[in-house]
């Protein structure tokens, strides 16, 4: 509210006694005051000077009280105020009070000694109406440096609704999408991206709107043309429904997916060396060691025995060659190579002392695409090694599974349970499965009983 001490107030009346008692009334309680006898004194005197309220009586000789505030606005000079009308007036009293008057004083015996408690109520209403309309303004003014940002930030930013509509778009998501905003704003997601609800991008927007809760993910989006992108989301839960940030990274998976590329190539070729050069030499000396324990038995007893231990040492060597080069370089993954090479991991794995690994695989699955094979390897490649090294499982089933569009692979076994497969802070090794499953666009799940036994699912389905 106004300081008491620095508020002014103008009384407008042509009674001047009247004037006199009230302007003393308001002077006792420290407000400044001025007078005016007509209502084209008020103008006049307005037109210079500023009045934080003004006391105005309806019945004044040269004009009307809404004619004069009518001419105030007129030059611009709006002024609040508070009306004062005879007994048997307040019906117009009220009236005034609908085109904007603050309040009314009624003039009889009592009514000067009400005039500061009702000038002080008006300003108190005056100063909270000026907080409110400043704190409007500063909203709007945020509201739209905000819009601003958001329309110039490089990241795609748009709000979804409870009804999933879109309420918001800038441009940025809006080239994501290979739309214009208008084309999305108060559209249904479901109806701009059909199938949508089949997906697990969807899946994870219904789990933030659901619990009020934030995602990150990354997702590939197919469009109707045939060419498709990559984006890194951050789903957050949002009053108004769902908040999502996208940032294009396609340029990001493509280097990676080379990276991946030539450390599988080279992995390959690791493992070729191993089996045509380390493995065959090998081969080669154990032969030599076999035959030298055959012409060391009729000479020498002793040395013919240290030259079989010698030849089953070397056998066994080369067991663990042939195991290290095919785990670097399995068999063809194009095709039915995933299959095999899935049989090859479950028998080289089941040859294991007390360990028992089965493969299962649910008639032909066949993967033209190797670096999506390829990666589907690795994850169950890695599975099986967490559930022998961390698990001390003895017993692992691999399945591969396709039915339609969603092809699913699975390792569990009966090892000591994961106690927290859920944590930001998992091994290496599941953070591996989980960057290539990211990589080929699939979901993995980890599931985990309380004492004992893992499973480890990878499911790859259609594109959104």
């Amino acid at each position: 509210m106004p300081d008491p001490a620095a508020a002014t107030v103008l009384i407008v009346d042509d009674d001047a006694g009247l004037v006199r008692w009230i302007q003393r009334a308001l002077q006792r309680e420290q407000f400044l005051t001025a007078t005016a006898g007509s209502g084209g004194e008020a103008i006049e005197w307005l037109s210079k000077n500023r009045a934080d309220l003004m006391l105005l009586d309806l019945k004044l000789q040269d004009l009307e009280g809404q004619e004069l505030i009518n001419r105030l606005a007129d030059i611009n000079r709006p002024t609040p105020f508070i009306v004062i009308t005879g007994q048997g007036d307040e019906r117009v009293a009220v009236d005034m009070m609908k085109r904007g008057a603050l309040d009314y004083l009624v003039k009889d015996a009592n009514f000067v000694e009400l005039v500061p408690t009702v000038v002080r109520r008006a300003l108190s209403q005056i100063d909270r109406e000026a907080r409110v309309a400043e704190a409007e303004k500063l909203l709007r003014e945020s509201e739209l440096r905000l819009r601003n940002t958001l329309d110039n930030m490089m990241e795609g930013c748009q709000t979804i609704g409870f009804d999933w509509r879109y309420l918001y778009v800038n441009e940025a998501a809006a080239r994501h999408g290979r739309r214009a905003a208008s084309e999305l704003l108060g559209r249904r997601i479901l109806d701009v991206y059909p199938g949508i609800e089949k997906t697990r991008l969807f899946a994870a927007l219904q789990e933030c709107m659901n619990h009020r809760r934030s995602i990150h993910l990354e997702n590939e989006f197919g469009f109707p043309d045939g060419g498709s992108s990559w984006f890194q989301l951050s789903i957050q839960s949002v009053p108004e429904g769902l908040f999502i940030l996208s940032l294009d990274i396609t340029e990001r998976k493509k280097l990676e997916q080379e990276i991946l590329d030539i450390s599988e190539l080279e992995r390959r070729r690791l493992g070729q060396d191993l089996h045509d050069g380390l493995g065959q030499r090998l081969t080669a000396l154990e032969m030599l060691s076999h035959g030298l324990s055959e012409d060391l038995k009729g000479h020498a007893r002793d040395l013919s025995l240290q030259a079989r231990r010698l030849n089953s040492e070397l056998r066994e060597t080369i067991t663990q060659a042939r195991l290290l080069s095919h785990n670097l370089a399995p068999v063809p993954l194009e095709g039915d190579g995933l299959a095999r090479a899935l049989a090859e991991l479950a028998a080289s794995t089941d040859r294991l002392p007390g360990v028992d690994c089965r493969f299962e695989c649910d008639g032909p699955v066949s993967i033209d695409d190797v670096t999506t094979a390829t990666h589907l390897y690795r994850i169950a490649q890695e599975a099986v090694n967490n559930a022998l090294k961390h698990g001390k499982a003895r017993r692992i089933l691999i399945q591969l599974r396709k039915s339609g569009d969603v092809l699913e692979l699975a390792v569990e076994n009966n090892g000591v349970a994961m106690r927290d497969s859920h944590s930001d802070h998992r091994g290496v090794g599941l953070n591996v499965m989980q960057y290539r499953a990211g990589m080929i666009g699939a979901a993995l799940t980890v599931e985990s009983g309380k004492r004992k036994g893992v499973r480890i699912a990878c499911v790859l389905g259609r594109k959104l």
